[in-house]
């Protein structure tokens, strides 16, 4: 392996071939496509499959000693991104299949992983998260006295201490009209509320300082910014606001312990001047201006030929220490899904090498508000989501889905990798002609949930971690999105129900297709790992039926020892068959939630539902969120709160909200 200097002096070497080769190149067209994929959270980057994955100990990831070195380097990735995207273009021209299959794989108990996030005192519900410990933000959260709602840029704040529900604080949050709040976090202290900015016009006012301060805003032309606004918990005041460039990832919080994941693109067609690949972030606990990250605070992966024009960032403060400046951690290359336990994070994207898509994971220590490298591996295929990753026992499991559903290429992968991301385990070629749907892990445990016209539950062992081997599979109609635990044995299936149809193709030969014909929830015994059996299943609504729970986990109220689980749901009627045997889409007939009893004994029932419907129908009729506190339901939406009994779901009380 070549030496950081060398490695630098390689690439400037490359940097006067690339200035000619590049004046030959259509730059508008590989431009707008290298834009494309940007949006769509693609990084389109060369990396060696047969890469030593190395553990690196307490942050000794190599820094750019110059601006002149990261300059470099940038040009120099573009040119290898320009080059994998004319290739994988080339694909997607004669093969348009390809970027239908790829946008829809892109889109949605023991194990500390995987245990839902519980309440200490049962007496109100909490947003419904992947990993025992570590939050996730939503646009609805409660402390058992109050609701905090946010919803078009107003955080609203509802008191459910006494009988009447009341109305007491809105807030509307400052910036420009570019600016989007979309998540929140409360702790004891504080509400933090996290946004999305886009503006313009850099102004500098101070050049000759350790950190150039800039005047107004952050880089025009497509940047944008997230915020953090940090308001006491008690009197609403803003008390601290956090701006980091780049575009909004994700988030967790750990205890106090805030972790915001942040991706600046750099456009590298243009000639780059310092403003262009400085990242910039601002903190008002040090002051209103705009600072500079140091191109010496930035670090890159050295076990990687080629990167993207991205940077990743990942900011972290502590609330128990409000005056401590926000601590940002920098490095070249994008990040796409992340997964995080309370010891670690880990950041992934998707690669494209010689016609095939790899996922590079970077794992970082998350300790007391700091971050740390460890480690970078690399797995074939590309993942679904962040219940694609589980950490569990030291080490780290991933599933991913290699090829395209639509030449029948696709095979689905389950890997096992040490606390260095070496690969130690591996079972590949599941279910040849799918994509993966769902996965969930439990323990030693593993199910995944494929299809393409039947939905096939595998149950993976995992309790020797360099062999994972399928114990058993059930094959039924439909497929489930979001596979939820039901106590230690049996699993929760929420998704789509379906009909196969059979046709001919263009060459004349019978090809099946399924076709969705409304949602559908199921429990499945998987207590035989052998022989796992749907135990009970409940179809709901009809084709067109359409619920946030089939891509978002949050939307989801479930509560095991109450026997309740709820979602919003738009639901339509059955409309019957057209002539050829596809089924129709019908009229809506319900937008609200679904409030079920569910419990193992007596399997699935509706317990009520509710809806939001004002005079002339609306998108702000559409329910969001479902909660509980005490005996009380709580219901949310755009134009309104309800609270239900908890028992008989009856109404007993309702605020209008005036948008």
């Amino acid at each position: 392996m070549k030496s950081n200097k060398e490695y630098m002096e390689s690439i400037l070497n490359k940097v006067d071939n690339y200035k000619i080769r590049q004046k030959r190149r259509n730059r508008v067209i590989l431009s707008s496509i290298c834009g494309l994929f940007l949006v769509v959270g693609i990084s389109m980057i060369s990396l060696k499959t047969d890469i030593v994955n190395n553990i690196i100990p307490s942050d000794n990831l190599p820094r750019f000693e110059s601006e002149e070195q990261l300059l470099a380097m940038l040009k120099t990735n573009y040119e290898d991104t320009n080059y994998r995207t004319q290739e994988l273009l080339g694909n997607m021209v004669f093969n348009g299949a390809i970027m239908e299959d790829f946008a829809e794989s892109s889109t949605a108990l023991k194990s500390e992983a995987n245990k839902e996030m519980e309440s200490a005192d049962d007496s109100y519900s909490k947003t419904n998260t992947q990993v025992q410990g570590v939050d996730e933000s939503d646009i609805v959260k409660t402390n058992g006295d109050y609701i905090y709602y946010l919803s078009n840029n107003v955080l609203r704040i509802f008191e459910t201490k006494t009988e009447d529900t009341k109305l007491i604080k809105e807030i509307e949050l400052k910036g420009n009209d570019y600016t989007y709040a979309s998540e929140l976090y409360i702790n004891d202290q504080y509400i933090v509320v996290i946004a999305s900015s886009r503006i313009a016009n850099i102004e500098p006012i101070m050049e000759n300082k350790s950190r150039l301060m800039i005047d107004y805003a952050l880089p025009y032309g497509g940047q944008s910014s997230t915020k953090a606004f940090i308001y006491n918990i008690n009197t609403y005041e803003l008390e601290r606001e956090i701006e980091i460039d780049g575009n909004y990832v994700s988030s967790r919080k750990v205890d106090n312990n805030f972790y915001i994941i942040t991706n600046k693109y750099i456009n590298a067609y243009k000639e780059l001047k310092h403003d262009d690949i400085v990242p910039l972030y601002k903190d008002t606990i040090v002051n209103e201006e705009y600072l500079e990250i140091p191109v010496t605070d930035i670090r890159y992966f050295p076990d990687f030929d080629k990167k993207d024009c991205s940077y990743m960032l990942i900011s972290s403060f502590n609330l128990d220490k409000i005056d401590n400046e926000v601590d940002i951690y920098t490095c070249l290359g994008a990040g796409n899904e992340i997964y995080a336990s309370r010891e670690n994070l880990y950041v992934t994207r998707a690669n494209y090498e010689e016609k095939e898509y790899t996922t590079a994971i970077h794992k970082f220590e998350i300790k007391n508000g700091k971050v740390n490298y460890k480690a970078t591996g690399n797995v074939p295929g590309t993942l679904l989501n962040q219940f694609s990753m589980d950490e569990y026992d030291g080490h780290f499991r991933i599933t991913t889905t290699k090829g395209n559903t639509w030449d029948d290429t696709s095979v689905n992968n389950l890997y096992v990798l040490d606390d260095s991301l070496n690969i130690v385990g591996t079972l590949e070629g599941l279910a040849k002609g799918e994509k993966i749907y769902s996965t969930r892990f439990m323990g030693e445990k593993c199910y995944i949930v494929t299809y393409k016209t039947v939905d096939p539950l595998f149950v993976i062992d995992l309790s020797k971690p360099e062999k994972p081997t399928v114990l058993g599979e059930l094959k039924i109609p439909g497929y489930s999105s979001y596979l939820h635990p039901l106590g230690e044995n049996y699993l929760i299936g929420f998704g789509e129900d379906s009909v196969e149809k059979s046709y001919l193709n263009w060459r004349g030969e019978t090809e099946v297709t399924a076709y969705a014909t409304g949602l559908k929830m199921a429990i499945f015994d998987v207590t035989d790992y052998n022989n796992p059996k749907e135990l009970y299943s409940i179809k709901i609504g009809a084709r067109g039926s359409y619920s946030e729970l089939l891509y978002n986990h949050k939307s989801l109220l479930f509560d095991e020892e109450k026997g309740i689980i709820a979602f919003p749901a738009n639901l339509t009627e059955d409309a019957g068959f057209y002539d050829n045997g596809v089924p129709r889409y019908g009229k809506t007939i319900f937008n609200g939630a679904l409030i079920y009893n569910i419990s193992i004994e007596d399997g699935i029932s509706l317990r009520g539902q509710v809806e939001h419907q004002l005079e002339g129908k609306s998108y702000k009729d559409g329910i969001q969120r479902i909660l509980y506190i005490g005996d009380r339901l709580y219901t949310v939406s755009p134009n309104m709160l309800k609270v239900s009994d908890l028992e008989t779901v009856e109404e007993l009380d309702k605020l209008e909200i005036n948008q």
